[in-house]
């Protein structure tokens, strides 16, 4: 595959609604490329930070047409951009991250066979079409269990955590949606994350691991340097890898993991596209996910991430804005990025905050100590 490379004036366009999109114009503006934004909310952050936008929706052809063609390349932000709107996309311009590895991520059934074909650790699960199948299933799949849409975007609110036989009986309004799957619940010790980036030969660069605690489907708190065996370490990085080896994607990506108590390693998601785990390079690292996102896409080497000190990223949503603010004055090592969110919600994330420290504990107990996260640190579960 010979190299196309991005210099600045050239034109990127960026598509998606998450956090990540404004983060990817800024970084792309630095670098001294010209950025288009598309999206169905003009007020949106993205939008508003880029050269010039176009507001349309995923079904609007004739608006993604003309931004496809007004753009060198475009880079989407997020595993929740439809793969239809991508494959659409690329019939006009390049994009680099293709929708083969997404449309993958999307479908459970899909990711599972990929998971499978790497011959790597998942939790147990059984195809689910009527409630019979729950029943016949549960025997092999044990308890606690979960019940999912194959399609991961109709998850929200359609997803039952079994934890006894009567709670199947509950499945049964879910069912008429489609297809699920009953996926095992790994009681796990603790959760890992690696970013890897893929340039267009295939060459592969791997941030240092972090590690993770989870607010159920998202990421709560991030730090680094991982406390990390040094077994578990090297089959991260064969896992993470492998997966390079075997997708057509450019651009940055994640692999997380589950780590039991007796040792084994579970694969828990792949996201391709950069991910909140990866937020905390932006304070701890000689590169960021977004730089090294855009390296990739624009042609250029890849930059090898060095540690320059332990640091914890952490969400905070609408609810604890205000307690938030009070430590602004207070903390002369913590540093807020804020999303500019229109429309907020009690539960929405709303930014996050990068502490720098000379250890992880210290600093993780320092985020303890102001009360704020405390009541949101349940039992982290499956996504």
């Amino acid at each position: 595959m010979t190299n196309t490379v991005l210099y600045p004036g050239d034109t990127i366009g960026v598509i998606g609604d998450s956090a990540n999109a404004a983060m990817l114009v800024t970084t792309a503006r630095k670098m001294g490329l010209r950025v288009g934004a598309y999206g169905a909310d003009e007020t949106s952050e993205a939008l508003q930070l880029a050269d010039f936008k176009a507001v349309g929706t995923t079904k609007d052809q004739d608006k993604l047409q003309h931004f496809a063609e007004s753009c060198a390349a475009i880079v989407y932000d997020s595993d929740r951009v439809s793969t239809n709107v991508i494959k659409f996309l690329a019939q006009y311009t390049r994009i680099p991250q293709g929708s083969d590895m997404l449309e993958m991520m999307q479908d459970r059934l899909l990711e599972r066979a990929f998971f499978e074909q790497l011959n790597v650790n998942i939790a147990p699960y059984a195809t689910i079409i009527n409630l019979d199948d729950v029943y016949q299933s549960i025997n092999s799949i044990g308890y606690p269990c979960v019940l999912k849409p194959i399609q991961k975007e109709w998850s929200r609110g359609r997803e039952l955590v079994i934890k006894t036989q009567t709670d199947i009986a509950k499945a049964a309004g879910l069912l008429d949606w489609g297809t699920y799957i009953l996926e095992s619940q790994i009681a796990y010790d603790r959760e890992y994350s690696i970013m890897v980036a893929r340039d267009q030969a295939g060459n592969q660069q791997a941030f240092p691991i972090t590690e993770v605690q989870s607010d159920g489907d998202r990421t709560s708190k991030t730090w680094m340097p991982a406390q990390v065996d040094q077994a578990v370490a090297s089959e991260i990085h064969r896992i993470a890898g492998e997966v390079a080896k075997n997708v057509n994607y450019v651009g940055v990506f994640e692999v997380s993991f589950y780590l039991t108590n007796s040792g084994a390693i579970y694969v828990k998601k792949i996201v391709p596209a950069p991910s909140d785990a990866g937020y905390v390079f932006e304070v701890s690292a000689t590169v960021n996910e977004f730089s090294q996102h855009l390296r990739a896409i624009a042609g250029l080497p890849l930059a090898e991430p060095q540690v320059l000190t332990p640091a914890v990223t952490v969400a905070f949503t609408a609810a604890q804005l205000s307690a938030v603010r009070t430590q602004w004055q207070l903390k002369p090592n913590w540093h807020f990025t804020f999303y500019h969110l229109r429309h907020q919600e009690d539960d929405d994330v709303m930014g996050h905050i990068a502490v720098q420290g000379s250890a992880v504990k210290l600093i993780l107990d320092q985020l303890d100590d102001t009360g704020i996260w405390t009541a949101a640190d349940d039992t982290p579960t499956q996504a």
